[in-house]
């Protein structure tokens, strides 16, 4: 499967046609013609499946990470998404997660059984990696960024359980780099959420027991304040180390991994 854009279309039809014909006719000529032809299958305003000679119009496979990747030029696919491609997702979710500046919002939109839909951010270029997929090249947020972005906004990460289950499967993490990008974040509930479910994780899962402790213990001198809540005004056990207060039976949900 193919995904393209109008722009991309524009932009092969120009560097072959020595006049240079408007977008509105190239629509006409060509992307109209391959549509009604059913050679192109439309996704939304501007952006195109193109279809194999062996491929059905009725039958031909999404693949969600391409769409994503071709609503905007600047870009990178995020939270649950990231850990789809990963390969660490403990389910397999219909929604795509397309992160962007506010100046290149988009309105969600469906596509078969798909969700495509906008998550907010202030740099689409810090720790975002370009990754070889399908030959395509995909701008995937990196493992690092991924574990930090699903903690801070875990609703984009499925929900708590979903969340942990995934993150508990993320292999090759740098812990260094982590805890160096956690510091740019600079949020003290990251911090204390971060330190918590680290420590979790390095009980439960042979990919974080090599986390060094004095890692651990650099994330905890950053916490300050008053205790705070796991879960917002959900009150439960309170761990003195993180002084967070962890919701009731929080930590079952990693019990039969």
């Amino acid at each position: 499967m193919k995904v393209v854009s109008f722009d991309e279309i524009v932009e092969k039809a120009r560097s072959l046609i020595e006049a240079v014909p408007s977008r509105r006719y190239i629509y006409r000529k060509y992307v109209d013609r391959l549509i009604k032809k059913e050679k192109l299958q439309r996704v939304r305003k501007g952006l195109y499946i193109v279809l194999s000679p062996i491929e059905e119009p009725e039958r031909h496979v999404v693949d969600k990470l391409l769409i994503a990747s071709k609503i905007r030029k600047n870009y990178y696919l995020g939270f649950h998404t990231a850990l789809e491609f990963y390969g660490c997702a403990h389910s397999f979710h219909n929604n795509a997660y397309t992160c962007v500046k506010i100046k290149d919002r988009f309105d969600p939109f469906q596509y078969k059984r798909f969700s495509f839909k906008p998550v907010f951010v202030e740099d689409t270029d810090l720790e975002v990696e370009e990754k070889k997929y399908q030959e395509n090249i995909l701008r995937i947020s990196s493992k690092e960024k991924t574990f930090l972005e699903c903690i801070d906004r875990v609703q984009y990460a499925g929900g708590w359980e979903e969340c942990l289950k995934s993150l508990e499967g993320l292999r090759n993490l740098d812990f260094e780099k982590l805890v160096s990008l956690l510091h740019k974040y600079n949020k003290d509930i990251l911090f204390r959420r971060v330190g918590y479910i680290l420590e979790l994780l390095k009980k439960h899962s042979p990919f974080y027991e090599h986390l060094n402790e004095h890692l651990l213990n650099e994330i905890e001198k950053q916490i300050t304040g008053q205790p705070r809540y796991l879960i917002s005004r959900d009150k439960g056990p309170f761990n003195k180390r993180w002084n967070l207060y962890i919701s009731r039976d929080f930590e079952e949900i990693l019990r039969g991994i």
